[in-house]
């Protein structure tokens, strides 16, 4: 496992998979990743590095020459399983975004960021398994969007020191947090309160969309059933922390994500 993907709530890419479904995830993984890091990381002009990447991935399923690697590495998979291109833009899209828009009004406006940032990976997951139903996608989504609460929630001081406020507006309103308290050295309690409702919401959405997984077999439940415990491991983590994620890193352990997953398939044995 790569160095980054340790760092991640949920198994990317299992060592018991096929060696195929391996390389596919990890280059989904790769694509995302380096997306991601051009929006938050890169030194020079944000925007029109990802603007770049977009023509790299239309020029990927236009039949063009691709000269950027990790769009190039997604080709096999593209190929194989027919991952729509908006998988792949949206992520772009979602990066674009973080370039001029900093903060959310409402929970609406943050599940439509999550509908670009999240959910495509899920789909593509999907594709790799060759399972994307729509009601398969649906259901997948719930499971990405929480997800993506989860990491914004563990990692409030990361982002507001970025200048990135990803807790709404009206949630911040509601409990009496002013965006000083955000880089704090630890929360407050009106920030813990506010970081339980959060919790709590995002796990109602994990839980929403777990029944994903009673719908595959083999290889894809195990890899979908992985990502779903991560979830729930993430939430167990960010509670025994009291909903303090300033404190200290509240990310789930390899044992937490285990237990998560043990008790998940004792609850569907059951």
């Amino acid at each position: 496992m790569h160095a980054a993907e340790a760092g991640e709530n949920f198994p990317v890419a299992l060592r018991v998979l096929p060696a195929r479904v391996r390389r596919e995830l990890h280059a989904t993984y790769r694509y995302a990743r380096y997306v991601d890091d051009l929006g938050d990381e890169f030194a020079g002009d944000r925007t029109a590095a990802l603007r770049q990447v977009a023509e790299q991935v239309r020029s990927l399923y236009a039949g063009g020459r691709v000269t950027d690697p990790v769009v190039a590495g997604m080709a096999p998979l593209v190929t194989r399983a027919g991952v729509p291109a908006h998988c792949l833009l949206r992520l772009v899209e979602a990066n674009l975004r973080d370039q001029g828009v900093a903060r959310c009004h409402d929970f609406a406006e943050l599940l439509d960021y999550c509908r670009l940032s999240a959910n495509p990976v899920g789909e593509i997951v999907l594709a790799v398994f060759g399972v994307a139903t729509p009601d398969r996608v649906e259901l997948s989504d719930r499971v990405c969007t929480a997800l993506q609460l989860l990491e914004h929630w563990q990692d409030i001081g990361e982002d507001h020191a970025r200048g990135r406020v990803y807790l709404p507006k009206e949630d911040l309103d509601r409990f009496g947090v002013t965006e000083p308290e955000l880089g704090a050295d630890r929360a407050s309690p009106a920030l813990r309160r506010l970081v339980a409702f959060e919790t709590e919401r995002a796990a109602a959405w994990l839980g929403a969309g777990a029944p994903l997984v009673s719908t595959l077999r083999g290889w894809a439940r195990l890899a979908v059933s992985g990502y779903v415990a991560g979830g729930r491991a993430a939430a167990a983590r960010i509670r025994r922390a009291g909903y303090d994620t300033l404190a200290g890193e509240v990310k789930p352990t390899r044992s937490d994500i285990a237990t998560a997953w043990a008790d998940g398939w004792l609850r569907r044995a059951g």
